[in-house]
């Protein structure tokens, strides 16, 4: 009788014992620069470290679509990305994901820059060239959601020069930086937007690639990407995701890690970061959207007023945001 009954109260222990969970999975958010299969291979063997080393089952969501992946930090879609500075200002503004490192070059360097390029064979050298024979180049933007391709060419090179790209430009298209280095090198357009880190990959896998084209003009420095997480993930999580990536590849040992690295962008590593790295790229947006505006023919002036206060308020709620991560 006694054994029944300690029976029955096991059977009964047991059945309110919350069912064992399986292991939890990450989903890491990756841009695409080249192709989907180019960028799973080059980032595979480090996605793989990671799973080893978090004891997490780790799958990928890898994109050209930017959006597709700052919408994933808020369905809870991508725990983890990398992005570009442009798109990873909009996923911290959005308030769900963090940045928490950057990556570092082979080199030591921690910034790349924006390039216009042409083709080796254009009688094109620099940009005043072009300026000053406007109507007869064609030229090939970045994706608006583009840092190196779009953001900082805007500013750097169209907005402090009072130049608008439809006005000096007989054509312009859309592409991103596969697309538009074989543009210039097929002869498709004149000029294109680029930038110094896929010049580097091309010149060290590729060189007579490389050599078809020819540097124009170039950028200041602009911060290395970013990573990022959401924000709401556990502590611990969060802990064992930044020892991951602050101690890859740093082990006397780790020379696979370091061969990873450098298969991906020519990275030596990552270091610790926070959004207050994204304060230059918040300043470029805010400039670019407001010099949008000013420009438009189709608003009112009383419109522009209150665009500009409205664009005003939202960065300066950005710029709190961004220093205060900076103070912090």
């Amino acid at each position: 009788m006694i054994a029944k009954k300690i029976s029955v109260m096991m059977f009964s222990f047991f059945a309110l014992m919350p069912m064992a969970r399986s292991a939890e999975k990450l989903t890491v958010g990756l841009i695409v620069t080249t192709t989907v299969e180019d960028t799973k291979k080059r980032w595979q063997p480090l996605l793989n470290d990671l799973s080893k080393s978090t004891g997490m089952e780790v799958q990928t969501v890898i994109s050209s679509n930017y959006k597709e992946i700052v919408d994933g930090f808020k369905n809870n879609t991508v725990q983890i990305a990398w992005l570009g500075n442009k798109v990873a200002l909009e996923a911290v503004e959005d308030g769900k994901a963090t940045i928490f490192a950057q990556m570092v070059k082979s080199d030591g360097s921690r910034g790349y820059k924006s390039l216009l390029i042409a083709s080796a064979k254009s009688p094109i050298s620099n940009f005043d060239q072009i300026v000053a024979k406007p109507g007869v180049y064609t030229f090939a933007d970045g994706d608006p959601s583009s840092t190196s391709g779009y953001l900082v060419p805007a500013y750097f090179l169209f907005s402090k020069n009072k130049i608008e790209p439809a006005k000096v430009f007989k054509k312009v298209i859309i592409g991103n930086h596969q697309k538009n280095f074989t543009f210039v090198t097929k002869g498709e357009v004149d000029v294109a937007t680029y930038n110094s880190e896929e010049l580097d990959r091309m010149t060290k896998e590729a060189p007579g690639e490389a050599k078809k084209i020819r540097v124009v003009w170039s950028s200041p420095l602009i911060p290395n990407d970013p990573l990022l997480y959401k924000k709401d993930l556990p502590p611990a999580t969060k802990a064992r995701i930044e020892d991951f990536f602050i101690n890859y590849g740093k082990a006397k040992s780790a020379t696979s890690q370091r061969e990873t690295l450098k298969n991906i962008l020519d990275l030596s590593g990552f270091q610790r970061s926070n959004d207050a790295q994204l304060k230059p790229i918040a300043d470029l947006t805010l400039f670019s959207i407001l010099r949008s505006n000013l420009n438009d023919a189709k608003l009112t002036d009383k419109q522009k007023q209150q665009k500009f206060d409205e664009v005003s308020a939202r960065f300066g709620r950005l710029s709190i945001v961004l220093e205060s991560a900076r103070l912090n």
